[in-house]
């Protein structure tokens, strides 16, 4: 999908540290604010912000240690500390109630958020994430992560490495997230832009025990709405359910043709979803 909008970057820093953020849409309109997965970056929601800003100001953030956002210089990526950026973030730009929408890593702090300050927000979208993941899924993105190359000769050979982990997304979809992902390096090889050694080193120790969100879930009085790709290893059918369940006013919604990378992998079915919910 080509978009023909483009949006502004901004910057602002919270925590002592500078967060980099892709701002669409009229400041007039009502604010949704995307958060990416563990290896995403703020381009990740291209089609679907560009799909959504004539009737939202969406801000796509660049989270700590991934797009042009700073690093963690203490590596610190826990959820909570990534829910206190979000949450400086929203008072920097005087965010009073906005609508949230999380994937994956993202997802999780937005559970965290919206179950400590439901009331900040209208409305939350969590895609393909829950309190508990597929063991299947969690073990493919750690072995992803500790056996991808820390640099490459060209960009070709890293859409040629990364394609292969990618079966639903078109290739155009494929080269934009990696572009984004990526950056070339003093010494002319291509290399990441996320903090990949120390995200990694924590997930291979898996020292910190992830925060338990299953008891937060009950505090998120806003309407909320779970997506899950159908094709997902990561957000079973069964605790996509049991979310469901423990969710005061939640809605799920399975898009076809799409494993964990929803919104890039089957964009406008998401969209469409997404659009119906949020006018409902």
């Amino acid at each position: 999908m080509v978009t023909q909008v483009q949006p502004k970057d901004k910057t602002v820093t919270v925590n002592g540290l500078q967060l980099h953020y892709l701002d669409w849409g009229h400041e007039s309109s009502p604010v949704m604010v995307l958060l990416h997965g563990l290896r995403g970056h703020a381009h990740s929601w291209d089609d679907v912000s560009a799909a959504l800003c004539g009737d939202y100001r969406v801000l796509a953030l660049d989270q700590r240690g991934r797009g042009e956002s700073d690093w963690a210089g203490d590596g610190d990526y826990s959820t909570s500390a990534y829910v206190s950026d979000l949450l400086d973030f929203c008072d920097a730009l005087k965010l009073d109630r906005f609508i949230l929408a999380g994937h994956s890593m993202g997802g999780r702090n937005s559970i965290s958020f919206a179950g400590r300050h439901s009331d900040r927000l209208q409305k939350l979208i969590i895609v393909d994430i829950g309190p508990t993941v597929d063991p299947a899924g969690s073990q493919r993105i750690t072995q992803e992560l500790i056996s991808v190359p820390e640099e490459f000769d060209s960009f070709e050979d890293v859409v040629a490495y990364m394609g292969g982990q990618n079966r639903f997304a078109s290739d155009a979809v494929l080269r934009r997230r990696l572009q984004y992902a990526t950056r070339e390096l003093p010494n002319g090889k291509i290399g990441w832009c996320y903090d990949l050694v120390t995200i990694r080193e924590q997930r291979r120790r898996g020292t910190a025990p992830p925060e338990d969100l299953w008891p937060l879930l009950p505090n998120i009085a806003c309407p909320t709405l779970v997506v899950r790709g159908k094709q997902s290893d990561l957000l079973s059918a069964e605790v996509a359910q049991r979310m469901i369940q423990n969710l005061p006013d939640a809605k799920l919604v399975e898009v076809d043709r799409a494993g964990h990378m929803v919104f890039e992998d089957n964009s406008s079915d998401f969209i469409d979803a997404v659009k119906v919910w949020l006018s409902s």
